[in-house]
């Protein structure tokens, strides 16, 4: 979606707005919508062709970065009429209500789609359903969606702007927390087709009751001409007739569903059989028997599934397509965020919301961890909840009777009660937080996995510290969801198996990285020596397993792990063919090699002369060749263009002459299909005509793209801190080693506990870098020390504790990097193990 000088100008007229144009600046076509200036990258080419809305909420008013957006560059900005700042440079409009405004974007914006467009709500799974629909939907039919969990009122518009217009169906998600809210999306979304997915307990507070609640959900299907659905609550159903939405109705039905399902039950599930853990149903959609095989087990992911499939097959896409993708479904991420536990174990916080629904769905995660530890649960009073209502409490059975817990700890007046179901020596319970705390229950969990539930009012985060390993101010927090989001962005946008570059320990994120993107289903990962595979390997991870630097004496450890070496040199393929697999090695006997090629980087890679020998000895030992690669030395600079076009020439002429090396000393004929790849991250982004069978993403995954080429990738990692220290300095006092750092005037001086041995650069110092505290970015003061920094927080009002980004949404890991002279790799690796590392699902 564009908005132009018609739109912009129809927009304010409709709003009882006003605009105005800086003097000689011609309106352009804007292209993308910002409302948070954290979101933007200084310098980037798109600021120009974006509108920053400044929306005002309880807590926040994005007035107060105007001036930081036009700054940055953007051109176009929409603004509240009673905002007294003035006007930045570039294209204005002023109108009473800019979230008015955004939405107002976000219907034009769906106004303009041609294809069907698909509305989905629930209490929980919109973004599971949304996913899945749309990895059921493959080649057959093109998909837009929303994404991440873009659901509310300020999501959804700035959703609908960024849908592919040439789809044929958009799948769009309408979150609600408060009465009204809905006729607010249903107006935006207009959906052709609505989708209830589970209706559950979710934001019951805010509701008189749930058939409030269910009545206001129902207003996004007012003008559906299709309604699939993925619940059988009663109440939700009534809610259709009495809003006369029971028509027109498709639905999925288990063994042992409720009766109460409106319209037609067209998909029957008539057998549901649980083994390893898989999931198998026959039934019969329409006139067609189904035979499908979901890869999880909890009743959740079944229903998730099924809403799914039954919505991709009323839109057509074939029953054999639905079939086969059921099986390769992969679990979308949550927000829980998981910590090195003291004795080895993993801790699972989960304290944002503390429902049933929840409460499946953190046990499902303390489940899926690996390994044979105990397992244990915190748990605090459910809320809502209520013990009297034999529903309620026949649902907390069935969630509790399908997950196996050693331990379970109970804080709360109530929630013991609601567990009485548990053997006595299963069960501990306290009444308070600090009374578990001030026992020993916690030391007796070393080692366990643990998953921590409570509701906020608990403080269970605490109880989180205590069991953590290494509960160190500073932190480096890893988002494994969006991790999720961003390789699925590449899935998307490149269509080709990728290879996941996870060497050096991913970076320094950690091996959660690598495990993740297994989870995932990447197609292959890449490390750089046969340590760091073997440690993925331990952990758990199936993929294959490239190793970069594969040194000749550890071939039989590579091939006890089943990991595959790049070779780069003619001697070591004789080497790899005479290495015995370990006794009893389950390793087949055909064990193949990736042939590293030089190509103008002349630092590791098979020449010229060696191309057609490299072929010819494959075929003599035996050797399979899993891929012919290479690396593009300067992809991302513009300048270097024909340098890159000359590498890929060399390249291609690298992989004929080995074919041909092959050919000529095999009987067999053609040589067998081999995975060609020279592209990375920019090489991919820069030059489709680089992809070839793979691409190697690395910063991608992280959310960084030096070619701006996908808008929508999120930065995973997040590295911060908290102030220990803030005291005034005198003027012409100095601050730090060295004396030499000295004002005029007085500054507030905030002491962090992050220095060089954290991974903060000492580069970093004497007002190099800017850290974020207070809501802006501070400059650094004096050298950065070994085990801390200063910065200058004059006028802040900053206390003890308060927390400081070093790099992450608010201060970009790239800005960073640029100002301490290196790249935001070597930032990433620095980062030592003594620094608290926490994987979050969001």
């Amino acid at each position: 979606m564009k908005l132009g000088g018609p739109l912009w100008q129809s927009l304010s007229e409709s709003l009882g707005g006003t605009t105005t144009d800086a003097p000689g600046l011609p309106f352009p076509s804007f292209e993308h919508l910002a409302t948070d200036t954290r979101t933007l990258r200084a310098g980037t080419h798109t600021l120009s062709a974006t509108v920053f809305i400044a929306l005002k909420g309880a807590r926040h008013d994005g007035h107060t970065h105007v001036e930081d957006a036009a700054k940055m560059g953007v051109r176009g900005f929409i603004l509240s009429q009673d905002w007294a700042g003035p006007d930045p440079e570039g294209h204005v409009m002023r109108v009473p209500d800019t979230l008015v405004a955004l939405q107002a974007l976000g219907a034009a914006a769906r106004q303009n789609l041609k294809g069907k467009v698909v509305g989905i709500t629930g209490s929980n799974g919109k973004t599971t359903v949304k996913e899945w629909a749309h990895a059921l939907a493959g080649s057959d039919v093109h998909v837009s969606r929303s994404p991440g969990s873009w659901n509310s009122q300020i999501g959804v518009p700035l959703a609908l702007w960024g849908l592919d217009e040439t789809a044929e169906i958009h799948l769009v998600e309408a979150g609600i927390s408060m009465p009204g809210e809905m006729a607010v999306l249903a107006n935006m979304i207009a959906p052709d087709v609505g989708v209830m997915a589970h209706f559950g307990d979710a934001h019951d507070a805010h509701f008189e009751n749930r058939a409030s609640k269910a009545a206001e959900k129902a207003k996004l299907f007012h003008a559906c001409d299709r309604i699939v659905l993925g619940t059988h609550d009663a109440t939700f159903i009534r809610a259709l007739h009495e809003a006369k939405r029971a028509v027109h109705m498709v639905s999925w039905q288990l063994p042992d569903s409720a009766n109460e399902a409106a319209g037609e039950a067209t998909l029957h599930i008539a057998q549901c059989d649980i083994a390893n853990n898989q999931t198998h149903l026959k039934g019969r959609w329409l006139s067609h028997d189904v035979h499908w095989h979901l890869p999880f087990t909890d009743r959740a992911s079944i229903a998730n599934a099924l809403t799914a499939a039954v919505l991709m097959l009323d839109l057509g896409v074939p029953l054999t397509s639905i079939t086969e993708r059921l099986a390769q479904l992969q679990p979308i991420g949550m927000r829980l965020e998981h910590l090195s536990g003291v004795g080895g174990g993993t801790i699972i916080n989960d304290t944002w919301n503390h429902d049933l629904d929840g409460l499946a769905t953190a046990l499902d995660a303390l489940e899926r961890l690996a390994g044979n530890r105990k397992k244990a649960v915190i748990i605090s009073d459910f809320v809502p909840f209520d013990g009297q209502d034999p529903n309620q409490m026949e649902r907390l059975q069935r969630t509790l009777a399908h997950h196996n817990v050693d331990q379970w700890v109970a804080v709360g007046e109530h929630v013991a009660r609601s567990l009485s179901d548990i053997s006595e020596d299963r069960l501990l319970h306290f009444d308070t937080t600090e009374s578990l705390l001030d026992s020993a229950a916690l030391d007796q969990l070393s080692g366990w996995n643990v998953l921590v539930k409570g509701a906020r009012t608990y403080a269970f985060e605490r109880i989180a510290r205590a069991l953590e390993a290494n509960p160190h101010t500073t932190v480096f927090d890893l988002d494994l969801g969006r991790l999720a989001h961003n390789l699925q962005q590449h899935k998307d946008h490149l269509r080709i198996p990728i290879m996941g570059m996870v060497k050096a320990f991913a970076y320094g994120a950690g091996e959660a990285v690598a495990v993740e993107l297994d989870r995932l289903g990447i197609d292959r990962l890449a490390v750089a020596f046969a340590e760091e595979g073997i440690s993925l390997r331990k952990k758990g991870v199936q993929c294959p397993i490239m190793v970069l630097n594969a040194d000749p004496q550890r071939f039989g450890d590579l091939l006890a792990w089943r990991l595959e070496p790049e070779v780069h040199r003619l001697d070591n393929l004789e080497v790899w063919a005479r290495t015995e697999p370990p006794a009893g090695s389950t390793t087949p006997a055909k064990r193949g090699v990736h042939l590293k090629v030089e190509t103008g980087m002349h630092r590791l890679g098979l020449g010229a002369a060696e191309w057609s020998a490299a072929g010819a000895r494959c075929a003599e030992f035996g050797i399979p060749v899993l891929s012919i690669y290479s690396h593009l030395s300067a992809a991302d600079d513009p300048a270097a263009d024909d340098h890159t076009r000359s590498q890929l020439g060399a390249y291609h002429r690298a992989c004929a002459a080995i074919e041909a090396g092959w050919c000529g000393a095999s009987d067999q004929g053609a040589m067998p299909p081999f995975l060609k790849h020279i592209a990375n991250t920019a090489g991919a982004a820069r030059f489709p005509e680089a992809r070839l069978d793979m691409v190697r993403i690395g910063l991608g995954l992280y959310g960084l793209d030096a070619s701006e080429t996908l808008k929508q990738l999120m930065p995973i990692g997040r590295f911060h801190t908290r102030v220990s220290h803030v005291h005034t300095v005198p003027p012409g006092e100095a601050v730090g080693y060295g004396a030499a750092d000295k004002s005029t005037k007085p500054r507030d001086i905030a002491t962090l506990p992050v220095g060089y041995a954290d991974g903060l650069p000492r580069a970093a110092g004497n007002g190099r870098a800017h850290l974020f505290a207070g809501g802006q970015l501070c400059p650094t003061v004096g050298p950065v020390c070994m085990d801390g920094c200063m910065i200058d927080v004059t006028g802040l009002g900053l206390s003890v504790g308060d927390a400081v980004e070093i790099f992450g949404d608010d201060a970009p890991i790239e800005v960073l990097a640029s100002s301490t002279g290196t790249i935001p790799y070597e930032l990433l690796c620095r980062i030592p193990p003594r620094v608290r590392r926490r994987h979050l699902r969001t």
